[in-house]
């Protein structure tokens, strides 16, 4: 019987795994080494050099007054970060600018907040798309869990900085209005994801495809409601963000 058993008890176990929330499982793997050398390196010729970066800041865009800028230090810039499963961001938003809808597919994200204020959100796929927002001040520090979409606004009047840590040397991003209006997909496609029409999805494509120009007006900084929500003059954009995010998230996950 205890034979007869065990089948069951391995087909309830990948039931129940199955009806786990989704969510990003990609990681890095474990190395068999303290480090990972680049192809062809000399490991005789590895000095303290090799554990350094000295391009996070100072890979900066010079002219970041009006818009949002992110200098990387993964496995990609750095390649003394292969198999240690950490990477590094220095992020600016100019006044009124965005780090628009995204998802990182192999990292969780730990960003703080050097220069405030900032706006941060995300969308919770295990409470049935509810978005989840907070408005941070200098020194706070805000958690994107794996795989989850997620942005931040600087909505206030002046720049305002931060550093994201990531569990991954390789996270990746995944834009979410660049991998649906700038990838080629359908607009047939498109147009019955969002329940628009084809003049709609043309001038978001437009609207992507154009040069960024002047960031928006801020709101004030000191109101508490216009950090939270963004500020009335941009509750109907957020709004049509937040139903984009919502479609999009149904198609990522």
């Amino acid at each position: 019987m205890a034979l007869a058993f065990r089948p069951l008890v391995l087909l309830l176990a990948v039931v129940v795994i199955h009806q786990l929330p989704r969510s990003a499982r990609a990681g890095d793997p474990d190395i068999l080494t303290d480090y990972v050398l680049p192809r062809g390196a000399d490991p005789a010729q590895i000095n303290g050099s090799f554990f350094t970066y000295t391009r996070l800041v100072s890979g900066l865009a010079g002219d970041t007054a009006a818009k949002f800028t992110v200098s990387k230090a993964t496995a990609a810039e750095f390649p003394a970060l292969l198999g240690q499963s950490v990477s590094y961001a220095a992020l600016v938003y100019g006044p009124g600018t965005v780090n628009p809808p995204h998802i990182h597919p192999r990292a969780s994200e730990l960003l703080v907040v050097v220069q405030g204020p900032l706006v941060v959100g995300l969308v919770d796929s295990a409470r049935g798309g509810a978005v989840h927002t907070a408005a941070l001040e200098t020194g706070d520090v805000f958690v994107f869990p794996k795989g989850m979409v997620h942005f931040q606004l600087n909505n206030g009047t002046t720049a305002a900085r931060a550093f994201s840590a990531f569990g991954s040397a390789s996270p990746g991003t995944t834009s979410l209005p660049a991998a649906l209006f700038e990838t080629g997909i359908d607009d047939a496609v498109l147009e019955k994801s969002f329940h628009t029409d084809k003049a709609t999805v043309e001038e978001l494509k437009h609207d992507l495809r154009e040069a960024p120009g002047p960031a928006p007006e801020p709101t004030p900084a000191n109101s508490a409601a216009a950090l939270a929500v963004g500020g009335s003059a941009l509750l109907p954009r957020l709004a049509a963000a937040l139903l984009c995010v919502g479609a999009a998230f149904s198609l990522v996950v």
